[in-house]
C-alpha cells in the first residue's frame, strides 16, 4: 500500500475543526510548499507532454468502456499503467478526536476491500494500489489533500468518508475525478462525478421515517438535535415532514448537549409534552442520556429512534439503558449472508480493525466496492468519463446485499429505504424490525417520495 500524509458516520455527522491559529500557520507553509512544487510541476508536466506528442499522435486502441486489450490503452489516463490503478482514500486520522474516534474504521473498511479484489486478480487484470491522506476534519486541509493526491499522486478516483467535502467538491467536479463514499452534505447529490449509497441530505423528503414510527404505535413526537451540530438541524427538516405524513405530530424540537445540558431537564420537558416518541438526531451516547432520563421521569414511550449507530461495546456497556430503544440502519442485519462474507474480509484482511461492525466500516468498505464497480464497468481502459458514465446507469447498487438497494441513476432522490434495528428488552442484544408486506422490500422498510 502506498501511503502518504496530507494536510482530513447515523451516524458520524458532526462539524469539529481544530485551534483556529494553529490551522492558519500549517496551511500558510503548506500552501506556500504546495504552490513552489506545482510550479516546477507545471514545467515538468509540460516538458513530458511535448516529448510524448509523437508517440500519442501516433495512436493506440480506444479507450472506452468495451476496450479489447490492456496493453493497448492510452497512457495518459491519470492513475492507470498497463498493470495498476492507483487511487486516493481521504478521511481523518487526526484532529478532534471524537471524529476520529468515529471514523477510525472507515480506513480498515476500504483497506480490506482493495486487498481482498486484489487477491482475486484486481479489476480487468489491473492491481488496485491505494494512497491515502488526513484531512484533519478541516475544508482547506482537505482541498489541500485532494490537491496532493490528484495533482501530485496522479490517482484515477477518490474514495471518501469525511464530513469536509463541500469546499472542494466544484474543484473534483471540473477536473472529472470519480469519487465514491458516505454521503454527508447535498452536496454529494450535485455534481455526476460525486456516487454515494443514499444522501439523507437530498431535498425532497420521504414517508419512511413516519411511517416507521406510525407502525410501532408513535403519535406524537420531540425531536432532540444537538444546535451546535450545523447538521442535525438539516437532518430535523426532513424527518418533520416524514413523520407528519403519515398523521404524528412533532410537537417540539429541544436541543440537547452532552455535558452541557442536563438530560433530566429534557426529560421533563418530554414529560411536559405528552410526547410518545423521541427522535434523536444526535450521537448514540447523549440520545441514550436523553432516553434512559426519560424513562426515570415516567415518560412512557412507545418509539425512541435514534439516526446514529450501535455498536457491541456500546450494547455491553449501557445496554441496560438501551432497552427497546431503536436505531436506523441501511445495512445487512448480523447473520446475512452479506454480513458474513464482510465480516471473513475484515478478519482476514485488517485484523487490526477494533470493531469492524462499526457503520462507518462497513461505509469504507461499500464506498470502496462501488468503486470498484465502477472500474469494472469502465472496461479493459478505463478513462474518468467511462467511469462516471457506466456507474451512473447502475440503479440497483447494494455491494452485493450489505446495504439497501441504490439508484444511482437517481443521485438527487431521497433515501427511500432503511432497516430499523430495535435493543431487546433485556438490553443484551440487537434485532431488526421486519417491515409489513405493504412497505418491504429485500427486507428493508421502503416508503414514497413525498415531493
Amino acid at each position: 500500500m502506498v501511503v502518504h500524509f496530507s494536510f482530513r458516520l447515523p451516524t458520524a455527522r458532526s462539524w469539529l475543526r481544530g485551534s483556529a491559529a494553529q490551522q492558519r500557520i500549517l496551511m500558510g507553509r503548506q500552501l506556500m510548499i504546495y504552490h513552489l512544487q506545482n510550479r516546477r510541476a507545471a514545467v515538468l508536466a509540460i516538458t513530458a507532454a511535448l516529448l510524448a506528442l509523437p508517440a500519442t499522435l501516433a495512436g493506440c486502441a480506444s479507450s472506452g468502456a468495451h476496450g479489447s486489450q490492456t496493453g493497448a490503452c492510452s497512457t495518459n489516463v491519470p492513475g492507470v499503467t498497463a498493470t495498476s490503478v492507483k487511487l486516493g482514500f481521504i478521511y481523518p486520522d487526526t484532529g478532534p478526536a471524537a471524529l476520529v474516534d468515529v471514523f477510525k474504521g472507515a480506513r480498515a473498511g476500504a483497506t480490506a476491500r482493495i486487498d481482498e479484489q486484489n487477491d482475486r486478480g484486481g479489476v480487468n487484470g489491473r492491481r488496485i494500489e491505494l494512497a491515502w491522506s488526513d484531512d484533519h476534519s478541516n475544508p482547506d486541509a482537505f482541498l489541500l489533500a485532494t490537491h496532493h493526491l490528484v495533482d501530485s499522486e496522479k490517482v484515477f478516483g477518490l474514495v471518501i468518508t469525511s464530513v469536509v467535502m463541500d469546499k472542494a467538491a466544484g474543484w473534483l467536479a471540473q477536473e472529472n475525478v470519480p469519487i465514491t463514499g458516505t454521503a454527508t452534505s447535498a452536496i454529494w447529490s450535485k455534481y455526476p462525478n460525486l456516487f454515494h449509497f443514499g444522501n439523507l441530505y437530498n431535498s425532497g423528503d420521504t414517508s419512511v421515517f413516519g411511517d416507521f414510527v406510525k407502525a410501532r404505535g408513535g403519535t406524537k413526537a420531540v425531536i432532540v438535535v444537538d444546535q451546535n451540530q450545523e447538521v442535525t438541524l438539516d437532518l430535523a427538516s426532513h424527518f418533520v415532514p416524514s413523520l407528519q405524513s403519515r398523521g404524528i405530530t412533532v410537537v417540539a424540537s429541544v436541543s440537547y448537549t452532552a455535558g452541557i445540558t442536563s438530560p433530566d431537564s429534557v426529560a421533563e420537558r418530554i414529560k411536559e409534552l405528552g410526547a410518545d416518541t423521541i427522535i434523536g438526531l444526535a450521537q448514540t451516547e447523549p440520545f441514550i442520556d436523553v432516553y434512559a432520563a426519560s424513562k426515570r421521569s415516567g415518560v412512557k414511550l412507545n418509539v425512541a429512534l435514534n439516526t446514529s449507530g450501535i455498536s457491541p461495546e456500546l450494547l455491553a456497556r449501557r445496554g441496560g439503558e438501551m432497552a427497546g430503544m431503536s436505531v436506523m440502519s441501511t445495512i445487512a442485519p448480523p447473520g446475512s449472508a452479506a454480513r458474513n462474507a464482510y465480516q471473513e474480509a475484515m478478519t482476514t484482511y485488517t485484523p487490526e480493525a477494533v470493531d469492524p461492525t462499526e457503520e462507518l466500516a462497513i461505509g469504507g468498505y461499500v464506498a470502496a466496492d462501488d468503486m470498484l464497480l465502477g472500474l469494472k464497468l469502465a472496461g479493459a481502459c478505463p478513462t474518468r468519463q467511462t467511469f462516471i458514465d457506466s456507474l451512473r446507469e447502475v440503479d440497483n447498487y447494494s455491494a452485493d446485499g450489505l446495504i439497501a438497494p441504490v439508484d444511482h441513476t437517481r443521485p438527487k432522490q431521497p433515501t427511500l429505504c432503511e432497516g430499523f434495528i430495535t435493543v431487546n428488552q433485556a438490553g443484551t442484544g440487537l434485532a431488526p424490525v421486519p417491515p409489513p408486506a405493504s412497505l418491504a422490500r429485500d427486507g428493508y422498510w421502503c416508503g414514497s417520495a413525498l415531493n
